[in-house]
């Protein structure tokens, strides 16, 4: 399992990104992967990356493509509580500042992306989102709220209703690892918005989300995500 960076953030204009490390634990100097980061992070065409590339990392990593984009290699940045919940969020951070947000695989924020940002998602009557561990035993449908930033407007409060849905088991192969996986489907409805999504997860034995698909929100943008190189404290 892999850590998150501890770094400090130094953004300078025009497709550059300068990211200090404060690096206590590990030898492994920050000149030794720019390179390899700054393949990853520019440019539009998709990121190839080799197996032994991305092992040399010591840090969580993921693929990510966002509304149909380029594929993007990034490196998790802050591992943090929710201060309401303790479910530890994971902030994946891009080159030109954009950040998504997840909580047990499931995205749950997003900034600095194109028009329209999720800006929460607040599970109604639960302590927390239900994990993918709890879900591969019981299909409960549950409630959420869903607010969005979209063109300078926010949006608050939109009660949504979630139905999940098991899949079929099939073996999943990337880059670095290949494992068996459960496919859950999240069909996701906004009554007051007369408009649904689905949101799809690949869930290992283990019952943590090692690929998505995930929508925003209804004419809001997805996010294709592959974990690479899981978190762990």
């Amino acid at each position: 399992m892999f850590s998150a960076l501890k770094p400090q953030f130094i953004f300078k204009t025009v497709n550059t990104l300068l990211i200090t490390f404060a690096l206590s634990a590990c030898t492994q100097k920050f000149n030794d992967v720019n390179a390899t980061l700054d393949e990853a992070f520019f440019g539009t065409d998709d990121v190839v990356l080799s197996q032994q590339e991305i092992i040399k990392l010591p840090y969580a990593s993921s693929f990510v493509r966002i509304n149909g984009g380029a594929k993007l290699f990034m490196v998790l940045a802050f591992a943090e509580p929710n201060p309401k919940t303790g479910v530890m969020q994971l902030k994946w951070l891009s080159s030109d500042k954009a950040m998504v947000v997840t909580e047990d695989g499931r995205i749950v924020k997003t900034l600095g992306l194109a028009q329209k940002n999720l800006t929460a998602i607040t599970p109604i009557n639960l302590p927390s989102l239900p994990s993918f561990a709890s879900i591969n035993k019981k299909q409960h449908i549950w409630s959420a709220e869903y607010d969005w930033q979209t063109d300078n407007r926010y949006l608050f409060n939109y009660e949504a209703t979630i139905t999940p849905v098991l899949r079929k088991t099939s073996q999943l192969k990337t880059t670095v690892w290949e494992k068996e996986i459960t496919e859950v489907l999240e069909v996701v409805s906004i009554p007051s918005l007369s408009a649904s999504f689905t949101n799809q997860y690949w869930i290992d034995g283990d019952g943590n989300v090692v690929k998505s698909h995930q929508y925003l929100g209804p004419d809001m943008g997805d996010i294709e995500m592959t974990i690479l190189k899981p978190f762990a404290l």
